[in-house]
Parts: C-alpha cells; structure tokens; sequence
C-alpha cells in the first residue's frame, strides 16, 4: 500500500510540475533573417495591405505611477488619420469617440482631451511605418533604427516587429515599448504595447489585432445621430 501511494503521490507531482510550467514564448517567424533591407523595403513589407486594423485591448492608464482607470476597449484604425474607440467598463459601454484630422469627436461618454491623446497615440504605436518615407535608415547586428524628423524607431531586425519607438510631439517626449509577439491569422504583432506620455502611462493589452475587418455602418461615423 505505501509503494503505491508513493506512486501515486510521485506521479501527481510530476503532473502539477508539467501543468504548471510556464509555456514557451510564441516567436515570430524570422522571415528576414541575413537579408540587409533597405528603408523602402522595410516600410513596404510592414504596411503590405494593411488599410485598416481593429483592436481588442484591455487599457489600464496610471498617472504619476499610480492607477488611475482601467478599462476594455473595442478600437478601429484606418489610414490615413482615423481612430474609432468604444470603451467599455463592466461590460457598458461608456465612451464612444472619433478621432479625424486631429480632431475629437465625442459620440457618447464625457469629453475628456486624454482621449485623443490615447486614440493618436494608439494610432502611432500599431502604424508605426507611418511618415517614415523621408527617414534615415541605420542597420546593426540585431535591429534597424529608423530616424525621422520627430521620432525615433527600433526594429527587429528579423521580424520587423518595431521594439521601441521615442517621439517628439506637441504634448512632450512619448516612448512606446513593445513586447510580447502574438499571432491572429497569420498576422503578427506585439501584443504588450506601454506608451509613457509626460505623467501619463497607458498600458495595452491586445487581446486581438485583426487585419482589414469588413467596417461595420456606424464605423468613422463623426455625428451620435
């Protein structure tokens, strides 16, 4: 009886060990791997038909290193300059905004400026390759980094997966870090994005990136009627 139990006891430790060891990070293919490739390839390989991205996320926004909110979020991105965000808290949804031409436009919810500044730089961390066409291009060992006139991006070289991007805007330094690849159907992105903005840090998590979803009728709509 007391060499079965030991079995047993044996066995059900190395079946908590198998179960609770931490699973392999998934990697992305590196596709690039030896090639040498020019700014122009770079931003054509990454931006390859994509027109339009949708993002289910979790947001969680702290200000001074403290937690301010934290919420869901459904957001559609469309070239050149369009953000569609609905924030959901508890499952209702409590803000509805339209970002265009820099302009916020508010469909449901309370006006509140840190909306644009999250929906703008949503649209900076996921189209990174965005304005890059007149950037300098410098190759090292592992990653790319891409110079532009007010930013700053870091690639793997491998993967053109961006792992950093600074940038110098109107509302001060933002850095955008990028972690943890993900896949959804055959699309590869970084499913971690945290984006330090003055006293603001917004960290996102992607549950989901969809490449070109079909827009639904009340999609980039700028009027709540």
């Amino acid at each position: 009886m007391l060499k079965k139990l030991l079995k047993y006891f044996s066995f059900s430790l190395l079946f908590f060990f198998i179960a609770c060891a931490p699973k392999p990070k998934l990697l992305p293919p590196p596709l690039y791997e030896e090639a040498e490739l020019s700014l122009e390839d770079i931003i054509s390989k990454a931006s390859s038909d994509v027109y339009s991205l949708k993002a289910i996320s979790t947001i969680r926004i702290e200000k001074n290193d403290e937690h301010y909110t934290t919420f869901s979020a459904s957001s559609i991105i469309k070239k050149p300059d369009w953000v569609h965000m609905r924030v959901y808290q508890l499952g209702m949804l409590v803000r509805d905004f339209v970002i265009k031409d820099n302009t916020l436009y508010v469909l449901s919810g309370k006006q509140d400026l840190n909306l644009k500044d999250l929906g703008k730089e949503m649209h900076n961390a996921v189209f990174w390759w965005e304005g890059l066409q007149d950037s300098t291009l410098t190759v090292r060992k592992e990653e790319y980094i891409i110079s532009a006139f007010n930013k700053k991006l870091y690639l793997d070289r491998d993967t053109l997966l961006p792992d950093k991007q600074i940038i110098n805007s109107e509302q001060g330094l933002i850095v955008i870090k990028y972690e943890e690849p993900k896949e959804t159907d055959g699309y590869w992105y970084n499913s971690i994005i945290t984006i330090n903005l003055n006293s603001f840090t917004f960290r996102v998590k992607l549950k989901k990136l969809i490449k070109n979803p079909a827009p639904g009728e009340a999609d980039f709509r700028v009027e709540n009627h």
